[in-house]
């Protein structure tokens, strides 16, 4: 049918995933990792499927460093490790879940260059003292920066990826990075990282404009999310970014 690239073969001919080719649907009932190849056949199946997986980033080097309001911004050179470990099975038109199954695939690894930055120490002692979702609203700030920086850099939502953590394990605290999702980096990460202030205030302007209550596509919900956009926190996300740039 045709080439899929690498980096992403695993999110879309993965065995039982539904893969549309002009217009029509194909069931992939193999993968032949030492040939490089899936094998399909055509399919009227009235679900599509969605990928999970989990990604896990290492720091290589910092490029560079530089303050900004309270927290320090980093850009920097990062291996990105992404396993696929299931996907779902969604119908058509209602996206009510009718499956999920588990994945054995290999992880995939791939240096990129990514951006990264503090959290300031006030607004997670807030969060803490409020029994808020920190987890979420880590997450939630990344959703909606990755969907925001295009603005910026000129690109696809597809070109970023993101991970938030309450503690990375090269910092020892709570972090957000967001690379670029192709291997060596393609310029995305540099220009977020010029940009980082004016792209803190877009993303909160963003979250806090939408009428929504617990979050939604247009904020902080990513279709692209390995998680199923879970755990996201809308409140906490705002009181991040607040802290960061250094509103109430």
């Amino acid at each position: 049918l045709e080439t899929i690239e690498a980096s992403v073969a695993f999110f879309q001919i993965h065995p039982g995933a539904i893969y549309l080719h002009q217009g029509e649907s194909y069931l992939v009932t193999e993968l032949d990792l030492a040939n490089h190849t899936a094998y399909a056949m055509p399919t009227t199946a009235a679900y599509y499927t969605q990928a999970r997986d989990i990604t896990d980033l290492h720091i290589l080097r910092v490029i560079h460093s530089r303050s900004c309001r309270q927290v320090k911004v980093y850009l920097g050179e990062v291996e990105v490790t992404t396993t696929v470990v299931g996907f779902r099975k969604k119908a058509q038109f209602t996206e009510e879940v009718i499956g999920e199954e588990p994945l054995d695939l290999p992880p995939q690894h791939f240096p990129t260059i990514a951006l990264w930055f503090d959290l300031p120490p006030e607004a997670i002692t807030q969060i803490v003292k409020a029994q808020s979702d920190l987890a979420g609203g880590l997450h939630a700030a990344e959703h909606a920066a990755i969907a925001i920086l295009p603005l910026f850099a000129l690109c696809d939502r597809n070109d970023i990826g993101g991970v938030s953590t309450p503690l990375h394990h090269d910092t020892g605290k709570a972090q957000i990075f967001i690379y670029d999702a192709y291997p060596g980096g393609i310029g995305i990460a540099e220009k977020g990282f010029d940009l980082i202030e004016e792209l803190w205030q877009a993303t909160l302007k963003a979250i806090t404009e939408c009428p929504c209550q617990e979050g939604c596509p247009s904020c902080i919900q990513s279709p692209k999310c390995g998680n199923n956009n879970k755990p996201l926190d809308k409140r906490t996300a705002q009181m991040l970014l607040k802290g960061l740039l250094g509103s109430n």
